[in-house]
């Protein structure tokens, strides 16, 4: 199980801290923020399935509640969970 802590966020850059921190780095790699690569990540853990939690989704709902770029026109949060959810086959997640 990985947990990645996410209630004192205050950017987007320290959510991708966070989730290299505890989830990417581990399985050898480096996010950038780039949300393609978010999604390849997510089947990068040797264990998947394997089962996510993110504590601070209310913080992360308001610090990524924006619209990150003209291509996207989903707030960034919106689109980060779609991904995660997407992403069934490798990871079960549960937002708190």
């Amino acid at each position: 199980m990985y947990r990645v802590d996410c209630r004192n966020i205050t950017s987007y850059e320290d959510f991708i801290k966070n989730f290299n921190r505890v989830l990417i780095e581990p399985a050898g790699g480096k996010w950038d923020g780039n949300l393609d690569a978010f999604n390849d990540y997510l089947s990068w853990p040797p264990e998947a399935p394997y089962r996510l939690e993110i504590l601070g989704t209310c913080r992360c709902e308001e610090v990524l509640n924006y619209v990150a770029d003209k291509r996207h026109r989903k707030p960034l949060w919106s689109l980060l969970k779609e991904i995660l959810l997407d992403n069934q086959e490798w990871v079960f997640v549960e937002f708190h």
